[in-house]
C-alpha cells in the first residue's frame, strides 16, 4: 500500500486547531469531562453554524457573550436516572451511565460519569475516522485492495450479535468497502483487515486519531483491565464529526451518513420515534468463566436527529441477565431522552 504524504503536517494543524476550537468555545467542543467536575457548568449561547449540510453542522464561531453559571440540565438528568434506577431495581443493567449534550442549546447531561467501561466495538469509529484523515491527504487510500486471507481466523465466530453481512474470506476488498462493513454490520474481520494487515503508516493514524483528541486507548480485554473510557470521553468523536473539527466538512458528513446505515435498532434507535434519523455505533463485549458468559457490557452513542433539534446521546452498560435486557435498557434511556427533549425540559 503506498503511503499517504503530508501527515505529520495536516496533523499539527489539526491539533493546533482542535486547541483553538477548545478555548474558544469549550461548551460546544467537549469540556464536558471537565465541567463534570464542578458543581456548575458553563450554558454557552448558541453557536454560528454553517447549514447546508444533512448530518453535520460545521461550527463556525461562538457567541461568548452573557455567559452565565448555571446548574446542569437537572430534568434531563432526573429522567435518565429515573430510568436507570427503574432497570437496575428489575435487573436488566447492573450499571450504566449516560452522557447528553444539546447540541442546539449547549446543556449537557452525565449520569454516572465517572464509571468506565471497555468500548468493544465502538472503536471502530476511531479506524473509520483515521483512514478519512489520511485521505485528505491521499486520496487514493480508500481506493486501495486488500485480500482477506483464506487463513485468517473468523473474528466473527464469536460474536453474540452477529453481522448482518461480513466480508469472504479469499476475496479483495477496497479500505473503503471495509470500513463500510466495518461500521455498517460491525464485522470484525473487516476491521482486522483495516488494521492488523495494513501499514504501519495506517496503524499510526488510528493511534493518531485517539492521541489528538485525548481519548483512552488500551488494547488489553480483561474483565479487571478494560474499562477505560467513560461515555463523555467517547462523545467527543462524535462532537468533533458533528462541528467538522477534526475531518473535513465532506468526510465528517461522509461518516455520520455512514453510521445512519447501522444494522443495530435495538439500543437508541428503539426509543426514538421510527421517522427520527440516528447516526450511531454500538458495541459489546462479554466475559466468560469456562466457555458461559457471565457478564455483558453492552453501549450504544451517536447523535439523533430530532426534527429541529439534534442531540448526542452516549448509553454505556454491565449486566449479568441477557443482552436483549441491556438492549431495553438503552431504548428506555433513549426514548426518555427524546421526550425530556420533546417536552423542553418541562
Amino acid at each position: 500500500m503506498a503511503k499517504p504524504t503530508g501527515t505529520g503536517n495536516n496533523r499539527i494543524r489539526k491539533r493546533i486547531y482542535i486547541i483553538i476550537v477548545i478555548l474558544a468555545c469549550a461548551g460546544s467542543f467537549g469540556f464536558g469531562w471537565l465541567l463534570n467536575k464542578m458543581t456548575t457548568t458553563i450554558t454557552i449561547p448558541p453557536p454560528l453554524r454553517l447549514g447546508g449540510y444533512q448530518y453535520i453542522s460545521p461550527l463556525l464561531s461562538c457567541n461568548l457573550s452573557g455567559i452565565k453559571l448555571v446548574s446542569q440540565d437537572q430534568p434531563m438528568i432526573n429522567a435518565l436516572q429515573s430510568v436507570i434506577s427503574q432497570d437496575q431495581n428489575a435487573g436488566d443493567v447492573t450499571e450504566a451511565s449516560v452522557y447528553f449534550s444539546d447540541f442546539a442549546t449547549s446543556q449537557s447531561a452525565n449520569v454516572n460519569g465517572n464509571d468506565k467501561y471497555y468500548p468493544a466495538s465502538l472503536g471502530k469509529v476511531p479506524i473509520m475516522m483515521a483512514y478519512y484523515a489520511m485521505a485528505e491527504n491521499t486520496s487514493s487510500i480508500l481506493d486501495e485492495e486488500n485480500v482477506y486471507p483464506t487463513s485468517a481466523p473468523d473474528q466473527n465466530a464469536q460474536q453474540e450479535i452477529p453481522p448482518a453481512d461480513a466480508i469472504t474470506p479469499g476475496k479483495e476488498y477496497t479500505n473503503e468497502q471495509l470500513i463500510e462493513y466495518m461500521i455498517k454490520y460491525s464485522d470484525n474481520d473487516a476491521a482486522e483487515v483495516l488494521t492488523a494487515l495494513t501499514t504501519p503508516a495506517e496503524l499510526q493514524g488510528v493511534q493518531d486519531v485517539y492521541s489528538d483528541l485525548q481519548i483512552p486507548l488500551d488494547n488489553t480485554v480483561t474483565a479487571s483491565t478494560s474499562d477505560i473510557m467513560t461515555p463523555s470521553q467517547y462523545a467527543i468523536l462524535f462532537k468533533t464529526l458533528y462541528n467538522a473539527t477534526y475531518l473535513s466538512r465532506d468526510y465528517s458528513e461522509k461518516a455520520l451518513a455512514l453510521m445512519t446505515q447501522t444494522t443495530f435498532t435495538q439500543g437508541i434507535v428503539a426509543g426514538v420515534p421510527s421517522s427520527t434519523v440516528v447516526s450511531h455505533k454500538y458495541g459489546l463485549v462479554s466475559y466468560t468463566s469456562g466457555g458461559v458468559p457471565y457478564q455483558w457490557e453492552l453501549h450504544d452513542c451517536g447523535i439523533v436527529y430530532a426534527p429541529g433539534h439534534p442531540y448526542l446521546l452516549c448509553v454505556m452498560t454491565k449486566g449479568t441477565t441477557s443482552i436483549a435486557a441491556q438492549e431495553k435498557t438503552i431504548a428506555d434511556i433513549s426514548a426518555a431522552a427524546y421526550q425530556e427533549v420533546e417536552n423542553g425540559g418541562d
